[in-house]
Formats: C-alpha cells, sequence, structure tokens
C-alpha cells in the first residue's frame, strides 16, 4: 500500500509539473490507481493491527513531502485530513464487516471507501492548485472564437443594425470608409483596437468586444486557479463513482485468489446479538 502511495505521488508530479506524457504513461497511471485503490481496500478489511495500518499511512503522507513541498502548510492540512478520512474509513468498513452475518464485499469496502476517496480528490486538486499550470492561465488573454462570436452575434445583427450610428450602413460596410479619423483614433487609444484596410464593422465589433472581455476579466484572474480545482475535484468525484465500482470488484477478485492460494481464508464465529422479549 505504501509503495502504491508513493507511486500514485510521483505520477502526480509528472501530470502536474512535468506534463506531455505518452499514451503509455496515462495507461500505467491509470493502472497504478486502480491498484492502489485495490491495496487500500485489501487492507482496511484484512489487516487488524491498526498500529501497522494507520503507520503504513501515516508513512505514505510524510512520503509525499518528497514530491511536494513547495507549500508545506497547505499540503500538511490536506494529508491530516486525509489520514483522518484513512481512519474513518477503516472503522466503518471494519463495523460494517462485524454486523454482517453473511459477508457482502460491495456493502463492506462502499461503507468507507468513497470517504477516503473524497479526501484523496481533494488533496489531488490541491496539488493541481500550487501546479505551474492553472497560473498560466492568469498570464494568458481570454478571446471568443470567431465562429462562437458569429454564432452569437447572427440572431442580434438586426437589433444591432437598427442601432448604428448615422452613416454605417450595416455591420459588413467597410470600417475605414464609415468611421471617421477621430472615432479609428479613439477605438486604437481607448480599446486597443487596430482598424485596419479591409475590416467590416463586423470585424471591429469583434475586437472590440474581446477586449471589454479581457478587461472585465483581469481583475478576477487571480481567481482562475481556484475555479480550476474546484472544478477538477468536481469532475473526479463524478468519476470516483465509476472508479469505487470496479476498484471493489477488483478487490473481491484479488481476495478470492488470496483464499484460492491460501493467503487468506474464511472464518465462522459466534457473535452476541441483542434483542428485546416479552
Amino acid at each position: 500500500m505504501v509503495l502504491l502511495t508513493v507511486f500514485c505521488w510521483w505520477f502526480l508530479k509528472s501530470v502536474f509539473y512535468i506534463g506531455s506524457l505518452t499514451t503509455s504513461c496515462w495507461i500505467m497511471g491509470g493502472v497504478l490507481f486502480l491498484l492502489f485503490g485495490i491495496a487500500l481496500c485489501l487492507a482496511m478489511l484484512l489487516i487488524k493491527n491498526k498500529a501497522i495500518l494507520f503507520g503504513a499511512m501515516g508513512l505514505a503522507s510524510v512520503l509525499f513531502f518528497i514530491f511536494f513541498n513547495d507549500e508545506p502548510f497547505y499540503y500538511l492540512i490536506v494529508l491530516i485530513l486525509l489520514v483522518l478520512a484513512f481512519i474513518t474509513a477503516t472503522r466503518k468498513i471494519k463495523r460494517e464487516e462485524e454486523v454482517q452475518v453473511s459477508l457482502n464485499f460491495w456493502r463492506i469496502w462502499k461503507r468507507g471507501l468513497p470517504i477516503f476517496l473524497t479526501a484523496l480528490i481533494l488533496v489531488i486538486s490541491m496539488v493541481y492548485y500550487f501546479s505551474p499550470e492553472p497560473k498560466k492561465f492568469q498570464q494568458k488573454e481570454v478571446y471568443i472564437s470567431r465562429s462562437n462570436f458569429n454564432l452569437i452575434l447572427k440572431p442580434l445583427e438586426d437589433l444591432i443594425s437598427e442601432r448604428l450610428p448615422q452613416g454605417i450602413p450595416s455591420l459588413d460596410a467597410e470600417a475605414i470608409k464609415s468611421l471617421s479619423s477621430e472615432q479609428i483614433n479613439d477605438l486604437q487609444n481607448q480599446y486597443s483596437v487596430e482598424v485596419k484596410k479591409g475590416d467590416t464593422i463586423r470585424d471591429v465589433l469583434y475586437k472590440l468586444v474581446n477586449f471589454q472581455l479581457n478587461s472585465a476579466t483581469g481583475p478576477y484572474k487571480k481567481f482562475i486557479p481556484f475555479g480550476l480545482a474546484v472544478g477538477l475535484f468536481i469532475t473526479l468525484k463524478i468519476v470516483s463513482i465509476l472508479y469505487v465500482a470496479i476498484v471493489i470488484m477488483l478487490s473481491w477478485l484479488f481476495l478470492k485468489l488470496l483464499i484460492m492460494f491460501k493467503f487468506a481464508r474464511f472464518e465462522k464465529v459466534q457473535k452476541e446479538v441483542e434483542t428485546v422479549v416479552l
């Protein structure tokens, strides 16, 4: 479990800090996370010694700082939450195992695995938030593509054409011939919109809209990394629904193999049950 956790930390480092991974790397990463989930399920169910189990997760969390140490305070907070989630998930799984008469592994693992995954997704989102990629969006200008602009403008063309200043016949009129030199200079000085030869009023409007869009989003660009991290958290949380189902199924198959090769076995134990009588 510790070894697979370290491999997962390494994979996150490769994804968010190195990038440009090949298809084989992504496949290997997917396999690693599946094996990691299987190891977690088997460990939380089969290992009875709490010191070994919780100590292993604590060690795996400490090894996280080998790969990510740029924001130790925030990482420490989410890793503490990860360990607490692991302890909570383990207790729920073991409690569910104790109360069942005939073991239903889907119900057992489903009680705890999603709790731990939520904390793990929080760690992944935090790693992404502090990685270089989201910060690039703060430096880039935001543009509406010309095709999307034309699509949005189409139903509004008649309304805009009716409100064009006098002397401008339509949106397809040549801008240099339709605008005065003063208007052209104002566009250049106030809005950084350069009117070139052959540009139509539609082209000038497109440039003006993009300028206004960047002017409006400028003060909020610092929130873009946070929004992207939240989006990643929500996306991974949705994907985790399928991940949980696959991991539980594979964990059940691995457990069957452990039993087949005598590494584990079923035991029947007597349990006292509380009831009410007259």
